[in-house]
């Protein structure tokens, strides 16, 4: 197979550094000695209209040339393609290769000048714990059930896809998280990342049922100060969990909006003919209404500022270092809507203002590229673009095992 002309973003290519816009970056092209180029240009995109930079050669080798481009960037994300003129025609470098035909701009080069994830991420080794699940304090036994958990013994296996599934209660608290983090950090985990701690009717707390508290079943407010304190002085950063998409429908939002209509917080949610239900959910669950982000005052509460859901638990005495999304891909979409960037961007100045080297991580079922612009999200949690694909190379043939519903094996 030959040899094909190569850019891509490592530093060879584009330097290592943040951009601004008004900055000029100096980009470079590799070009197998076998092309017959008569020059290289690159097409960027300035105010969406293209404009042309001829590109010089810098390097002259035995077996490559390199060639390198000035690149403005006018706007705050700069996206780009490199052409070359040969003798029976043109060739576009992109994102998937070298094309001898038009082809759209979805796979062009981009360069942004958003701030980024902080330092420490990109070596960052994360351990998600459900806390229910983890570990028991002593304190743990002595606290009243609520309605809803089903007691399971310890060493008992969930049911999986059951009905009984989601109120089997095992009992985990924070202050159980607490005494184990050497096991944590004997396994080389620097993040521990928390599914929700706020109070809910069912194990995995999705469900939330307010935002102002932790849950008395994890042992409280205090429990998290405790847990956050001793992960820091272990040199650990903690992750809260939050439902920007909806809230339980037990929280005390929704209970005001279906007690009164003329409550503020009706307009925190979608009501009209959703068949059996008056309120628009999540995937069709009926406990898990969803947020109506057009609501002027949700962004206050929710995302807005040091006293916002988001703000809050950032600050002492807690001082989480930032939040992943539970299905940030659906939060603020719903027909017509969509805020899914407005919340994205909000969220993340939110953290941002509050732990300057915070993060912020969303959950995304698919394709997340039209998420992660920069200007937003930091990073992406995606389940089935890492599972399936990985199910698929490592299950056999004959197995019937699925993953969301589609087969892991190959034919």
């Amino acid at each position: 197979m030959p040899l094909l002309p190569h850019h891509d973003g490592s530093a060879l290519y584009v330097p290592a550094a943040r951009f601004d816009v008004g900055d000029t970056v100096p980009i470079r092209l590799r070009v197998p000695a076998g092309r017959q180029e008569r020059a290289v240009w690159v097409r960027a995109l300035h105010d969406a209209e293209p404009a042309w930079l001829r590109a010089r050669l810098e390097h002259d080798l035995r077996h490559e040339r390199w060639y390198v481009a000035e690149l403005p960037l006018v706007n705050e994300i700069t996206s780009y393609r490199w052409l070359l003129d040969e003798s029976d025609g043109y060739r576009w470098v992109t994102g998937t290769g070298i094309h001898a035909r038009e082809v759209t701009d979805a796979a062009d080069f981009r360069i942004t000048t958003f701030a980024g994830s902080p330092p420490w991420a990109a070596e960052a080794v994360g351990y998600q714990v459900f806390p229910d699940r983890f570990a028991r304090s002593a304190a743990a036994a002595t606290r009243p059930l609520p309605s809803w958990a089903l007691p399971t013994p310890w060493d008992q296996a969930p049911d999986g896809a059951s009905p009984r599934t989601p109120f089997q209660f095992y009992g985990g608290d924070l202050a159980g998280i607490a005494e184990h983090l050497d096991h944590l950090e004997r396994l080389g985990v620097n993040l521990l990342y928390l599914t929700p701690f706020f109070p809910a009717e069912s194990n995995h707390r999705y469900d939330g049922a307010t935002f102002t508290e932790v849950d008395p079943l994890l042992g409280g407010n205090e429990a998290l100060a405790a847990l956050t304190a001793a992960a820091h002085a272990r040199g650990l950063r903690v992750m809260g969990d939050l439902t920007t998409n909806h809230t339980g429908s037990s929280h005390e939002w929704f209970r005001a909006a279906q007690a009164d209509a003329g409550a503020p917080e009706r307009d925190f949610y979608y009501w009209g003919d959703y068949g059996r239900l008056d309120y628009a959910t999540w995937l069709g669950v009926d406990t898990l209404p969803k947020l109506n982000w057009g609501a002027g005052e949700l962004w206050a509460r929710m995302v807005d500022g040091p006293e916002s859901v988001v703000g809050r638990w950032l600050q002492a005495p807690y001082r989480l270092d930032g939040w992943r999304i539970d299905v940030a891909n659906l939060t603020g979409r719903h027909g017509r809507d969509d805020f899914a960037r407005q919340v994205a961007r909000r969220v993340t100045a939110t953290v941002r203002a509050q732990v300057p080297e915070g993060l912020t991580v969303s959950e995304h079922f698919h394709d997340a590229a039209g998420d992660l612009q920069g200007d937003g999200w930091m990073s992406n949690m995606n389940y089935s673009a890492f599972t399936r694909p990985l199910w698929t190379w490592v299950s056999r043939p004959e197995s019937t095992l699925d993953f969301l519903g589609l087969p892991v094996s190959v034919p």
